[in-house]
Order: structure tokens, then sequence, then C-alpha cells
């Protein structure tokens, strides 16, 4: 296999206490990731790392849109394709767990200039993500406390919270998200049972639904007053589609942390796995039961998505207990999807500071971003990822600031689609490199049956989704620009990275004889800092 020197970054003790290195030694005073992250603490991460405001709030609008069974299938079939992305991605970081996850995999297997769209695009919209995330949280106060001049309040104090976290170093960081990732994989276990017990009438009406539902209005036949009602089914499956896929998003950032994981070959492995099973099933079972327990015209869910208020009130689990005359658990749901905002805002900071000291690292950034502390924190990274998380604040300011905020939030909406994509595209290119240069797929770690059909099922569908992704805003009268605008804006801008950096660096796409397939980790070893 090729052997490119860019890449040895790693050394290792050898048991005669001598330093082995392959090719580059780091300087004495050079910082590096810690390898902190324990199996249990991935594994975690890995599982609640989706489940959040997409589930708990979210899934009203796609029993909406596409009825119970509409809403199943959906989810389904996104949740396999996400699971087949993530065996991509898996299959190539066990491999290599010293890369920069999928931002070096696409310099390596495609293009330097893929890299650096892959990366910039993924930063932003983390970094994005992040303010995004701790506003809903703020907003998810509300439920409690009405009055909006607190906001700002709520804002700070989430804040620093976050930004403390992650100045911690990321031992602790594991210790904060294996905490609250336990928190909503209990609530939603404990709340599929509560469905369940309600659709067998032991809710305090007494009403056994069963399928009910299913048998009434199994799929949307009125989207949008689309005739006939075959078209408008369809139309409502496909908004499940771009709604689950959303979902689902941030899943990839499991890329983030293979740098700092202990033994990392082992515990992403498992952590690949917990995701494709146990991520799906909780996600699949939770529409399953809503859709059992809830009407898709049901008035107070028709309500609940018009307010989108962002608190609990928009849950439809919420809604189910509220209409089946439960008591308190509405508080409970309520200081879940709370804490569920916070962790997520925390995941999304750690994820976008990783992503600019990954970028620094292959030199598509500037190079202080690749100084690390001795916890192993890349400090300048996370300072001016936390310094766009203050963008948060506009959401407390007039119109026009609230406005431009939302529209600065709806921007990201395509990322994770275009990261999935990215991902599928370097596996193919990797896989037929192997292939080319005589490279047996038995000698890598974790080996998925699933590939590379996998691959191309990932791309394919989701390049098919993200293009349809707007295609309300064509049935809207007035034509709805500014919705076109966020839903789509994201494509360019990624062409004119990948183009810009194409042109200014004068790169080519790398042939596959000459590809760098190999692997550059060293068991036991760290990832220092080049600079």
């Amino acid at each position: 296999m090729s052997h490119s020197p860019d890449y040895d970054i790693e050394k290792k003790a050898t048991n005669s206490g001598e330093i082995a290195t392959e090719d580059v030694i780091p300087h004495e005073d050079t910082g590096h990731m810690h390898r902190s992250l324990k199996g249990r603490q991935i594994s975690m991460i890995a599982i609640a790392g989706t489940i959040g405001t997409g589930l708990f709030l979210g899934s009203g609008k796609a029993l909406a849109n596409g009825g119970p069974v509409g809403a199943l299938l959906g989810y389904l079939l996104v949740g396999m394709l996400v699971g087949l992305m993530m065996y991509s991605l898996g299959e190539m970081m066990v491999w290599d767990p010293s890369a920069g996850g999928f931002i070096e995999f696409s310099s390596r297997y495609i293009d330097p200039a893929m890299g650096f769209a892959m990366g910039w695009q993924f930063w932003f919209q983390a970094v994005m993500t992040a303010p995004v995330e701790i506003t809903a949280a703020s907003i998810v106060i509300s439920f409690w406390d009405t009055n909006d001049n607190h906001k700002a309040i709520y804002i700070t104090v989430m804040l620093i919270g976050i930004i403390l976290v992650n100045l911690a170093g990321v031992k602790y960081f594991g210790e904060f998200e294996f905490v609250f990732a336990f928190i909503k994989i209990i609530t939603v276990i404990g709340l599929i049972i509560m469905c369940l017990v309600v659709d067998l009438g032991g809710a305090p009406d007494h009403d056994r639904r069963g399928f009910r539902y299913w048998r009434e209005n199994p799929f949307n036949n009125t989207f949008f007053g689309v005739v006939p009602a075959s078209k408008a089914r369809f139309l409502g499956f496909w908004a499940v589609l771009t709604q689950a896929a959303f979902s689902y998003g941030g899943m990839e950032g499991l890329a983030m942390i293979c740098l700092e994981a202990s033994n990392p070959r082992v515990t992403m492995r498992t952590a690949v796995r917990a995701i494709f099973y146990r991520i799906v099933l909780l996600y699949v079972f939770a529409i399953l039961l809503i859709g059992m327990c809830l009407a898709r015209n049901d008035p107070h869910l028709l309500q609940a998505n018009a307010d989108d208020t962002g608190t609990a009130a928009e849950s439809p689990f919420v809604i189910i207990i509220q209409t089946s005359g439960i008591k308190v658990l509405d508080h409970i749901i309520n200081a879940v999807v709370l804490t569920s905002a916070f962790s997520s805002g925390n995941e999304f900071l750690y994820s976008s500071s990783r992503a600019l000291f990954m970028l620094a690292q292959e030199g598509k950034a500037p190079r202080i971003f690749a100084r690390v502390m001795k916890n192993g924190v890349p400090v300048y990274a996370l300072a001016v990822c936390s310094a766009f998380a203050c963008l948060g604040y506009l959401a407390c300011g007039k119109q026009g600031a609230n406005d431009a905020f939302n529209w600065l939030a709806n921007i990201t909406t395509l990322g994770s689609l275009i990261t999935w994509i990215g991902i599928g595209v370097s596996h193919i290119r990797w896989y037929k490199a192997m292939k080319v240069q005589g490279l047996s797929r038995d000698e890598l770690p974790f080996k998925s049956w699933t590939q590379p059909y996998g691959a191309w099922a990932v791309v394919i569908v989701f390049t098919v989704i993200m293009f349809f992704n707007g295609y309300t805003t064509f049935m809207t009268k007035p034509f709805d620009f500014q919705s076109f605008i966020s839903d789509y804006i994201n494509l360019p801008f990624v062409f004119i990275l990948y183009f810009g950096y194409k042109i200014a660096k004068r790169t080519r796409i790398v042939p596959l004889a000459e590809m760098d397939c190999s692997t550059h980790y060293v068991e036991d070893s760290v990832v220092y800092s080049k600079y």
C-alpha cells in the first residue's frame, strides 16, 4: 500500500520505554489529543446522539404529513439508509482511526478539494446548530416561564455551561454526555411503554385504540390539497423522508470522536453496530406507537404543529398524555426535551471545534486552530466556535434579528445529507482503489456484508431526497422564495468551496492506483498537533 508521511502524526511507547515513530516525531511541547473516551461512553453517545427534538417534537409533523403508515415507512427507510452510511463510515474509521474522519477520507479517497468542501460545510453546519440548540432549550423553558425577557438569561447560562464542559476536556465531556444519553434512552423506552399501555386501553380514558388509526387514515390523502389522493399520499410520504433525514442528522458526528477514543478499533466498531440496531429500533418503535395512539388529523396535533411552539406542547407524546387523561408526565417530558437540547448544543460545539482542528491539521484552515492544550482541548478552535454560538442572542432581538437567526438556522438543513453523500462516495472510491491495488478486504478489522451496494444506495437515494427537499415551496401561492433559498443554499455553497479550492490549489481527483489506502494507526497511540 502507498504511504504518505503527511499523515504520520502518531507515536507510541514501546515496552522498552522508547518512542516508536514511523516518519515524523512531533516536537516535545506539541499538544496531543487524549484518547480518554471509554467504550461505554462512545456507545451511549452513538445511541443517543440523534435522539433529540427530531423525535420528541418533530415526529408529530411526520405523523400529520404522512399518516401513521407513511411516517413509519419513511423513518424505517431513512433509518436503514443511515445505517448503511454508518457502516460505510465505520469500515473506514475502524481501519484508520488516526485519520481526521470523513474530512480526511474525502481528501485521500476523492480529491483534496472535496476534503476542503466537506470539512468546511460540516463545520458550518455544526457551528450554526450549536446556537440553534441552545436557543431551542431556552424556548423549551417557556413551557414554564412565559416571560420572553428572560430568554437571554437562559441562553447565557446554557452557553456558559456547554463552553465549560468542552473546556474541561474530553474525559469530562464523555461522562457528561453519558449521563444525558442515559436519560434520553430511558425516557424513549418509557414513552414507548406508555404508548403501548395507552393503545391497549390502560390509560385513565380506557380507550383501546389498537390499529384504529391505521385502518381509518393510514396515509395523508389531503396533503396540500393535492388531487388525486394517490398523489397526495406519495407527496406526504416524501415529506416524511426529508424530515426523517433531518431527525437522524448528526449521527455522522461520531467520526469526530475517533481521534479521542480509547482502543478505537474496538470501541468504534461497537458504536457503529449499536447505531444501526438500537437507534433505528428506538425511532421505529416510537413512530409505530405514536401512529397507533394518535390520529393523523387529530385537532390537538394539527394545532400544535401550527403553533410550532418548540416546547413540549408540540410533542405528540404530550398530546397523547393529555388526551388520555394522564397527569404530570408532560412536565417530565419537557424537562427531558430541555436536557436533550442542551446536550445536543454541547455535542455540536464539540463537533465543530474538532472539525476545525482536523481542517487545520490538513492545512485547510489556519494552523493556530490545530494547537491543543495539555488536557487535549483545541482551545483556539473551541474559542472561535464558542463565539459563533453567541449568535443565539439574535433570537432575543427584534423581528429582523430573529428572522436573520432563523434564516441562518435553516440554511444548515441539507448539511447532513451532503455529508452522508460524501461519505458514500469516499467509500465507493476506497473500495475500488483496494481492488485496483490488489488489497484484500479480509484485512479490514471491521467489514460489512452490505458493501459496496450499501454505499451506492446511500449516494443515489440521498441525492434524490436532497434535490427534492424543498419541493413544497413550489406548491405554495405565492411562491415562497425565502424558503426555497434556505432549502437549497447549501448546494452552491459546497460547489463554491470545492471548485474555489480546486482552482486555487490546482488539485486533481486522486487516481485509484495512487490512492493512499493504508492505515496510519499505531496501537495505543495518540494524535499530535502538527503545529
